[in-house]
C-alpha cells in the first residue's frame, strides 16, 4: 500500500497535466470568442452546446470509472469559469 505522500505527489503529477491542458482549453475558448458576433450573449452562452458538452462528459465519465456526478460538477464549474472569460474576450473583439 502506498503511503499519503506518494498519493498525494502523484495527485500533484495529473494536477500539472490538468493545468496544461486547462491552458490548451483557454486559448480556445478564446479563439471562439473573437469569432462569434460582438457582445452576443446568447451565441457565448450556447446553451445547447453546454448541455451536449456536459451529456458527452458523463458518459465519458461512466466509460473511465468515473463518478458522472463529479465529472458533471466539475465541468459545469469549468465551463461557467470559461463562459465568463469568452464573454469578456468577446466584448473586446472587432466583429
Amino acid at each position: 500500500m502506498k503511503d499519503l505522500a506518494t498519493v498525494r505527489q502523484e495527485i500533484d503529477k495529473i494536477d500539472e497535466h490538468l493545468i496544461i491542458y486547462l491552458a490548451k482549453r483557454q486559448r480556445l475558448v478564446e479563439e471562439a470568442g473573437l469569432l462569434k458576433p460582438k457582445n452576443d450573449l446568447q451565441a457565448v452562452n450556447a446553451q445547447e452546446r453546454v448541455e451536449e458538452v456536459i451529456r458527452n462528459c458523463c458518459e465519458r465519465a461512466r466509460a473511465a470509472n468515473l463518478s458522472p456526478r463529479v465529472a458533471e460538477a466539475i465541468w459545469r464549474t469549468m465551463i461557467g469559469a470559461f463562459i465568463a472569460l469568452e464573454t469578456e474576450v468577446n466584448s473586446q473583439s472587432k466583429k
